[in-house]
């Protein structure tokens, strides 16, 4: 990769890490992440970008350190929510006592079947940060990490934080936006499952990470998919939110055309984009066009109460469906 396809990747991952991240954490609420309004989150993403900005050495792995804290903390909470869900779905323990699949708390009354999806993309979302965290440690240290080192290191950060954590936590969100919706049930699955098998892939083989790739674009157009057509009933859904998640919805639909370009090429031996061209195209769509605007879109909707968030308490600071909104 170039020093121009480097530069590139550094600043999807400052507005991964000190902007997306954040932000999706606020909207997953307290009841799923401790602190999430904390400015420790963005704190800690800040240090992981100037230790971008610094030749590899001690200095820079040490301001890796609160990076690694933080997505600790995710992994943590990423693992109780799976054991809560666990829980949830285990068989009762005495025969004759009912027993079905409850949100947990603060997120959202939606049927049992889509709760389940979402809890899964939430739970892939907060688990694989500590993948480009311990990606980004090896790689400002020189280190060979599994096998991997250098641009494969590099490149695994940002994809964490856009497509182990905002495209998990979008499709999750989606799944409740539309609870009546197959396809964004789907999406809520399928997102999980594509990221699995693409890391698998990494280890495997091109063809095996290719499959994965395959399984992560057909998930995510179902998502996009069920946000046109959530976006086509009336709903009276804030004008601003409806642009923003039209926007994500199209843009991830032709970003992802891409990402099957370069793998199949790589598996297949076909002429693909170089890693430059998928950065500056690909990369930057998903993170801007897609998963920012949409955690923006929910972000609206949550605050403007016409919906339930993605799978945490709305903002602590906004009205609650029928509450009288403040001018002040």
């Amino acid at each position: 990769m170039s020093p121009a396809g480097e530069a590139v990747v550094g600043l999807l991952v400052a507005l991964g890490a000190v902007v997306v991240l954040p932000l999706g954490l606020r909207l997953l609420g307290p009841q799923v992440v401790p602190a999430p309004r904390s400015a420790a989150w963005p704190l800690a993403g800040a240090a992981a970008v100037v230790s971008l900005l610094l030749p590899h050495s001690r200095l820079a792995v040490v301001l890796t350190l609160p990076f690694v804290l933080a997505s600790a903390v995710l992994l943590g909470a990423g693992i109780r929510l799976a054991v809560g869900t666990l829980r949830d779905v285990a068989p009762p323990a005495r025969p004759g006592r009912a027993h079905a699949v409850v949100p947990c708390a603060g997120l959202g009354d939606v049927p049992p079947r889509v709760d389940l999806a979402s809890r899964a993309a939430t739970v892939t979302a907060l688990v694989l940060p500590a993948v480009g965290a311990s990606a980004l440690v090896a790689e400002r240290a020189e280190w060979g990490l599994l096998g991997f080192s250098g641009t494969y290191l590099a490149l695994t950060v940002p994809h964490m934080l856009y497509a182990g954590f905002g495209a998990a936590l979008v499709a999750g969100a989606v799944a409740r936006l539309a609870p009546g919706d197959r396809l964004a049930t789907a999406g809520a699955w399928g997102v999980p499952a594509g990221t699995a098998l693409v890391l698998v892939g990494y280890f495997v083989g091109d063809v095996a990470e290719l499959v994965g790739a395959v399984v992560l674009t057909l998930a995510l157009w179902a998502t996009a998919a069920a946000v046109v057509r959530s976006l086509a009933r009336p709903g009276g859904r804030p004008a601003a939110a409806r642009a923003l998640l039209g926007t994500a919805a199209v843009v991830v639909s032709a970003s992802m055309v891409l990402a099957l370009w370069w793998a199949g090429g790589e598996a297949l031996g076909f002429a693909h984009p170089s890693l430059d061209v998928m950065a500056a195209t690909h990369g930057v769509g998903n993170a801007l066009g897609f998963v920012l605007c949409a955690l923006l879109g929910v972000r609206q909707l949550a605050r403007d109460g016409t919906t339930p968030s993605p799978a945490g308490d709305p903002d602590p600071t906004s009205p609650r469906p029928g509450a009288e909104r403040s001018t002040a």
